[in-house]
C-alpha cells in the first residue's frame, strides 16, 4: 500500500523585518549627589594665651576650624592697654596695622581671606611694657562668615594684666656665688639691650655710670664691678614675691645691656622694665636725644634674638640667630 507523501512547501520564506533594540533603548539614570549639611556651630574656636617670653610678654591667638567647610572674611580685632607696646609678631610676614587709641585703649584689626576646613591659624604678638604700676586687659574679638553666609562673632574672655611697682630688698652674697646662682635648676634669664641713637661717638663711661646710679637708687646690693670691661653685678629680692634676682649691667659693642636672672619670669620683666625705663629717662634728661624713640631696642625684627652690636645709622646688620638683615635706625 503506497501512501501519498505529504508535501512540504519549499516556497522561500518571505523577508521578515526584525526590529532589534539597537542599544536596548537605554534608560538614563539621574546623577547622584551626596548632600551633606555641615554644621559649623561650636566647631569654630578661639584660644588665647598670655605669658612671659624673654624680656617681654607674648600673646598667642589661635583660631581653629574643626568643621568640614571653610570660613571666610576673617577679622581679628585686638584690644590692649596703653602701657603696652607691640614690638613684633610671628609669623613676621603678617601685616600689622598701626594701633589706634580709642577710649583709653589701643586697637587694631588683622584680616584674612579664608581658613580651610580642619585647619587652624596661630599668631604670636610680642608686647613690651612701657612702665609699671598699671593694670589693664587684653582681649580679641573675631568675626567671620560661615558656610551659610552668616556673620558670626567670637568674643574672647579678657585677660587681666597687672604690672605692679616693685620694692627691692638688697641682699649680700659672695661674688663666688654669682655663677652658682645662675646655674640653679629652674632659673630664667632675660636681657634688655639698648642702643642710643646719637650722631657722635657713644661714651661708654657715661652709660656705665648711669646704670650704676640706677641700680643703687633702686636699693640693689653691689656684688662685683669691673670698670675696665664695663660690667657690674648687683643682687636683691622682690619684697612682694620674695624672689631673688641677680642683675648685671654692661656696656658692650656700643650696646647698653641689663641682664636679669631669677626663678620668677614675671619678676624679671618687671625689673627690666623699671631699669630700662629709668635709663631712657636719664638719657633724655641729659639731652643726648630729643625723643625716647631714639633709644632703640636691639632685638631682631624677625626672630627676637639680641643683635650682636649697635650699628651706625643706616647700616645693615645681620642677626646671628636667623641671618635676617635689617636696619635698626
Amino acid at each position: 500500500m503506497t501512501g501519498k507523501k505529504e508535501e512540504i512547501s519549499s516556497e522561500p520564506a518571505q523577508k521578515l523585518v526584525i526590529f532589534k533594540d539597537k542599544d536596548a533603548t537605554k534608560i538614563k539614570k539621574p546623577d547622584k549627589f551626596t548632600i551633606e549639611s555641615i554644621d559649623q556651630e561650636d566647631k569654630i574656636k578661639l584660644l588665647s594665651d598670655f605669658k612671659p617670653y624673654g624680656g617681654h610678654y607674648v600673646f598667642s591667638i589661635q583660631l581653629i576650624n574643626d568643621s568640614l567647610a571653610p570660613i571666610t572674611q576673617i577679622r581679628i580685632k585686638l584690644i590692649f592697654p596703653l602701657f603696652f607696646k607691640l614690638t613684633r609678631s610671628y609669623p613676621p610676614t603678617i601685616y600689622i596695622p598701626e594701633a589706634i587709641e580709642e577710649g583709653g585703649l589701643l586697637k587694631f584689626n588683622l584680616e584674612f581671606d579664608e581658613l580651610n576646613e580642619r585647619s587652624s591659624k596661630q599668631i604670636n604678638l610680642h608686647f613690651t611694657p612701657l612702665s609699671l604700676g598699671n593694670q589693664g586687659e587684653i582681649r580679641t574679638i573675631v568675626t567671620y562668615v560661615n558656610n551659610k553666609d552668616f556673620v558670626r562673632v567670637i568674643d574672647s574672655e579678657p585677660i587681666v594684666i597687672k604690672l605692679d611697682d616693685i620694692t627691692i630688698n638688697p641682699k649680700i652674697i659672695p661674688s663666688s656665688y654669682i655663677k652658682e646662682f645662675s646655674q640653679i635648676p629652674g632659673m630664667k634669664r632675660a636681657i634688655k639691650s639698648l642702643g642710643v641713637g646719637i650722631s657722635g661717638k657713644a661714651d661708654p663711661d657715661l652709660y656705665f655710670n648711669i646704670l650704676e646710679q640706677i641700680f643703687i637708687r633702686n636699693n640693689l646690693q653691689l656684688i662685683a664691678k669691673d670698670p675696665v670691661k664695663k660690667i657690674i653685678w648687683y643682687f636683691g629680692a622682690d619684697l612682694e614675691s620674695r624672689n631673688d634676682v641677680l642683675v648685671i649691667g654692661q656696656i658692650v659693642f656700643d650696646k647698653v645691656e641689663i641682664i636679669a636672672t631669677s626663678k620668677n619670669h614675671h619678676i624679671l620683666i618687671l625689673f627690666l622694665t623699671l631699669f630700662s625705663h629709668e635709663f631712657k629717662e636719664q638719657i633724655l634728661l641729659r639731652e643726648f636725644v630729643s625723643f625716647q624713640e631714639q633709644i632703640y631696642d636691639l632685638e631682631c625684627k624677625y626672630c627676637g634674638a639680641i643683635l650682636p652690636l649697635f650699628p651706625k645709622r643706616g647700616e645693615q646688620i645681620v642677626c646671628k640667630n636667623c641671618n635676617y638683615e635689617q636696619i635698626v635706625w
